[in-house]
Order: structure tokens, then sequence, then C-alpha cells
């Protein structure tokens, strides 16, 4: 009977240590990010040790703000947002590059809008960080213009699409699936995406500095080790009919279900690294960005505060993970 006394308490005691700490990672409605989605669902976290839950935002503001007061512990957005929070005076560190938004990312204007006549003009733009107005930048650059030539107005991709449907805004940089509502209801034209520009809008993982001191890379490792499984899912046409029901359920939490059809278009729209690109990106892209962009804000008068990219990129747990 003492065996079995003895027994319990030490698998209890197993038990409550498997998972010494719950971590908390957020998201938005975009289907780039739906590996997280699969992690969670497929128990891919569990697998490695972890407790991992996923919090799905309604919008970036929402995901920023849950990040910079701690929380959530790890947070997937656009890289160009985490330097926007860094100038801003919150200590983030980025953790490592995942995928791209690769048309996903629209820039929809009016049937028939004169380009030169956009001077002087309103723009809306779901999110006034440097990841936004980066790729602004680059199509008004194309157009004879610059940031400088236009005012922008900061609205949430939904707000924004009913804006446009609504004759509001001539031009508006919006994101799927928002962004191919306002094309289908509000008579728009796509004039540049994400994809023109490739790696205009390169995503990744991020966390506080002061968070991250505290996370164990151990832990970190099989964070990552559970993305990159996920990530592996997703791309097996196999398991297509179980990604569908992860992504309505999931990651459009809320949302009308999406057809087939608009899910594989959105789908499209974005480049999930697989764990090669990812490598490479994290080894040397990475950087090459972080200089684009720095050189951007700088040209711009965007400067808030200077910041040195070695000192915010913290992507070496995610390199090692990924050369295993």
């Amino acid at each position: 009977m003492r065996r079995i006394i003895v027994a319990l308490v030490v698998l209890g005691f197993l038990t409550s240590t498997a998972y010494a700490k719950q971590y908390k990672v957020g998201m938005i409605h975009w289907i780039a990010f739906s590996p997280l989605n699969v992690a969670e669902a497929k128990g891919l976290w569990k697998d490695q040790g972890l407790d991992v839950e996923v919090v799905n935002f309604g919008s970036n503001q929402e995901l920023n703000a849950a990040l910079e007061n701690k929380r959530i512990d790890i947070a997937l957005d656009m890289l160009g947002s985490w330097v926007g929070l860094t100038m801003s005076g919150t200590p983030i560190a980025i953790l490592g590059e995942t995928d791209w938004s690769n048309g996903g990312d629209k820039i929809i204007a009016k049937k028939g809008l004169d380009m030169a006549a956009l001077k002087g003009q309103t723009v809306g733009i779901y999110l006034n960080q440097p990841s936004v107005t980066f790729f602004l930048n680059r199509f008004l650059a194309a157009n004879g213009l610059k940031l400088a030539d236009i005012k922008t107005v900061e609205v949430e991709p939904e707000a924004m699409a009913d804006n446009f449907i609504a004759g509001k805004m001539p031009l508006t940089v919006n994101y799927d699936p928002q962004a191919l509502r306002a094309i289908k209801e509000g008579d728009g034209t796509v004039v540049a995406t994400s994809a023109t520009y490739p790696g205009v809008i390169p995503e990744g993982f991020a966390a506080r500095a002061d968070t991250l001191a505290e996370l164990p890379a151990a832990d970190l490792a099989k964070f990552f080790a559970g993305w990159t499984k996920a990530v592996a899912w997703t791309k097996d046409p196999a398991n297509w009919a179980e990604y569908a029901t992860i992504l309505n359920t999931k990651t459009f939490e809320g949302e009308k279900p999406y057809s087939e059809a608009e899910l594989k278009e959105m789908l499209a729209a974005v480049s999930i690294h697989d764990k090669a690109t990812q490598l490479a990106r994290n080894t040397v892209g990475l950087k090459a960005y972080m200089t684009e962009l720095h050189a951007f804000l700088k040209d711009n008068n965007l400067l808030q505060a200077d910041f040195a990219s070695d000192a915010i990129l913290q992507n070496t747990v995610l390199i090692e993970s990924l050369k295993q």
C-alpha cells in the first residue's frame, strides 16, 4: 500500500511539473499564422512537453497591446511592427522570421483612380507601423510619389473595408480576407500587392526582451520544433480536409466559414517558409530586410529612435532548432 501511495505522489509530481508554465502565443486572423492553430489542435507542443495556448486577436492593435502589456509571452506578426514597437519604447526581441505576405496584403483603389491626383489625399492603412508604411512607400515610389505626399489614417481591417465599400476612401492598404471583401463588394481594383515587391512584408515571432530573458532556451527550442512540424503538416495535401476545418474554426474563428476555393486563394497569397527556406531567411535574408527598413525610416524622417538590428534580432535559438 505504501508503494502505491509513493508511486501516486511521484506521478502527481511529474504531472504537475511536466508543464511548469503555460505559454501564451498571440496571432491575428491571418492564414499564414495557421500553423499555430495546427500545432495546438494536433498536440504538437504537448508532444514536446510544452503547454501552449494560442490566443487569436481581432486586430494587429489588440495583438500589439497584449504583447506590450505582457498578456501573452510570444506574438506572431509583421517584423516591421516589432521594429515600430521598439522605436516607441517597448523592449522587443525578434525571435525569427516564419513567412512572407505574398499577395495577401493589397493596395486597393477605386476603379479609374488617377494616381497623380492622389497627392494630398487620405489613404487608409490597417496599421500605422513600418511594416505597412514600408510597403505603401514602395508603391508610391513606383508612381512618382513619396509617403509625405499623402496623408494616412489607421483603420482596422473590417471597418476599412466598410469605408472603402461606402466610397469614403479612394485608396486603402488592407489584407485578406477583408481585402478580398473590399474588392468584391466595393468595386475595387488591386493596384499592387505584397507579391509585387517580394519580401516587402516578412513576418515572424517576437517577445518582450524581459519576457525572453525569463524564457528557458530549451522551451523556446521545443516551441519552434512544434511550429516546424505544424508547417510540414499544412503542406501535406493528404491533410487538406482537416486543415480546412482548422482554418475555419480556429484561424478565422467567429467568422462565416470560407469555401475551399476562398481558403486556397488566401493560402496562395502567403509564403509560409518550409524548414530550409526558414533557415536561409534567418541566417541571411532577415538581416538584409532590417537594413532596408532602417534606411526607409531614416529617409522618410520616421526614425523615432535609432536601433541596432543586431540588438533586436535574437533568432539564434530558432536557427539552431532548424539545424536539427
